[in-house]
């Protein structure tokens, strides 16, 4: 006689059975997604530093005035003719884009919560949960996701993600999207770790210094990059040293990653 348990379609039985009995509170945020067929935003705390208004824009990732437009990530820096109004602290909202349990697509946004309609799920997380889903997506095979999840996992209220960017910055196996994000990412922490934004003057030599290494930046990336990252690492210069930064982290070299990791006491 053939055991129960032996049977293929009694144990696909019991096991459906399992996953439908688990309480949504103990699901995972990708199990949550995998049954989805509709817009899903994922919420969860913003670490102290950042604002947004929910909507546009996201500023002040880390204390600096650095600004990014929600749509295409764009970095700019607000004038003082801003007029979209003020940049609220408030949680990471990340929408992801769900067709039949598949993310296509991640969007994110920072400061107050706007209604939405019936038709989007919401998952209040923890930040602990977010980020072990964006860490999932980051590392995965999809390029795209992995490279829009970046800022996201960035932005969580939890210890700084530089030793996972440093891996996946110095993996020549993954895509030129998110090794550049993971670059930008670590640039970007590096300039608030060494405290150089507040140390910014903003005179007319600071400018022409700034000016200078953009200059440097585009010229042939084999003279390019080493002289990059020697001011990187010695101007004496905050804007030299901040502006060698931001237009290394834009090369998508993995030499980069390296001094990077030094400027962030890692290795």
């Amino acid at each position: 006689m053939t055991s129960f348990f032996a049977d293929p379609r009694a144990r696909l039985a019991i096991l459906i059975a399992a996953a439908a009995s688990t309480p949504v509170a103990a699901q995972t945020i990708a199990q949550r997604l995998s049954t989805a067929d509709r817009p899903v935003q994922v919420i969860y705390p913003t670490r102290q530093t950042a604002c947004g208004d929910g909507r546009s824009y996201i500023g002040h990732v880390f204390d600096d005035s650095y600004y990014f437009g929600t749509d295409d990530n764009t970095m700019y820096r607000r004038g003082n003719d801003w007029s979209r109004g003020p940049c609220v602290h408030g949680p990471t909202r990340v929408v992801a884009t769900v067709f039949g349990g598949e993310v296509t697509r991640l969007r994110v946004y920072v400061g107050p919560v706007p209604p939405v309609s019936s038709n989007v799920e919401t998952i209040n997380a923890s930040t602990a949960d977010a980020t072990a889903w964006l860490t999932s997506l980051v590392t995965g095979d999809n390029a795209r996701l992995a490279a829009s999840a970046v800022l996201p996992l960035v932005l969580a209220d939890a210890p700084d993600p530089w030793p996972l960017l440093l891996r996946v910055a110095r993996d020549n196996t993954r895509g030129m999207s998110v090794r550049r994000d993971a670059l930008m990412w670590l640039g970007q922490g590096a300039v608030a770790h060494l405290g150089i934004e507040q140390k910014r003057d903003d005179t007319p030599d600071d400018e022409l210094r700034s000016q200078a290494v953009f200059a440097l930046s585009q010229r042939p990336k084999a003279e390019s990059v080493p002289a990059l990252m020697d001011l990187a690492k010695t101007a004496k210069y905050p804007s030299a040293k901040r502006s060698a930064i931001f237009w290394l982290s834009q090369t998508g070299d993995p030499r980069a990653a390296d001094v990077f990791a030094d400027l962030l006491g890692l290795r």
